[in-house]
């Protein structure tokens, strides 16, 4: 192709023709320009198109380890349910308080376990999030992939503040169950179920029940982190659904 349009050229520098010459020099140049200009917006296109397909694949791999966050939530909640449900067999207190909303949160009491009664000595799991995807793309400095930066917010508010606020109730809960292993280690080994109803109107039951009320408090926000979780999964959906 470079040897024809040399060739028209050369046949028009030898033919004397000076002004179709610089037309056609003006045209070539122009051709040149327009090819440039055409090659950048392709590549501009596919950096693009490789930067919406790389935004979509943390949005997805985000809204996955979501997904397993909930199941993981699901599996702390069911074993919170056992304290409280042992405790409410033999005080009220949840049930009377209206601050507590028990009648809101009926799946977090059940039948209790009476020979599983010692687990309110000691604190339930922690949620550990799956959080290594959200991570990635904030270590790398690629939050700029996720073009709806709503979503980014919504994403960035459940892992720094949501997830944050569950850890700080944690922290609450494993000091007042050091206190209470501190205090009652003879108790904590040896008594019975009915060991722990006759101390009903004792300090140690007290001290149980404060234990049970900051575990109660960990469950609504890990109920409150299970629903948004839920809710930017849905977002996500939306996003990559356009």
């Amino acid at each position: 192709m470079i040897k024809f349009f040399r060739k028209i050229r050369y046949d028009l520098m030898k033919q004397n023709k000076m002004s179709k010459y610089f037309k056609y020099a003006i045209g070539e140049i122009l051709l040149v320009v327009m090819g440039i200009l055409i090659a950048l917006q392709i590549n501009n296109w596919n950096e693009r198109r490789k930067e919406t397909n790389s935004g979509n694949q943390f949005l997805k791999n985000i809204q996955s380890d979501l997904e397993q966050d909930i199941l993981l939530a699901d599996s702390v909640l069911k074993i919170n349910s056992q304290s409280f449900s042992i405790i409410s067999s033999i005080d009220s207190i949840f049930h009377s308080q209206s601050y507590f909303e028990a009648e809101k949160y009926e799946q977090l009491f059940g039948v209790p376990d009476t020979l599983l009664f010692n687990i309110v000595f000691y604190r339930d799991p922690s949620f550990r999030s799956i959080n290594s995807s959200y991570k990635s793309l904030i270590a790398d400095g690629k939050s700029g992939l996720v073009k709806n930066r709503q979503l980014f917010q919504e994403i960035q508010q459940l892992y720094n503040e949501n997830h944050e606020r569950l850890s700080s109730t944690y922290e609450v809960i494993k000091n007042l169950e050091e206190r209470i292993g501190w205090a009652y280690p003879i108790e904590k080994m040896r008594w019975s179920y009915a060991d722990l109803k006759g101390a009903k109107d004792k300090k140690i039951f007290a001290d149980l029940i404060s234990l049970t009320e900051q575990k109660y408090w960990y469950a609504l926000n890990l109920i409150r982190v299970k629903n948004r979780s839920q809710e930017v999964i849905s977002l996500i959906d939306k996003e990559l659904a356009q």
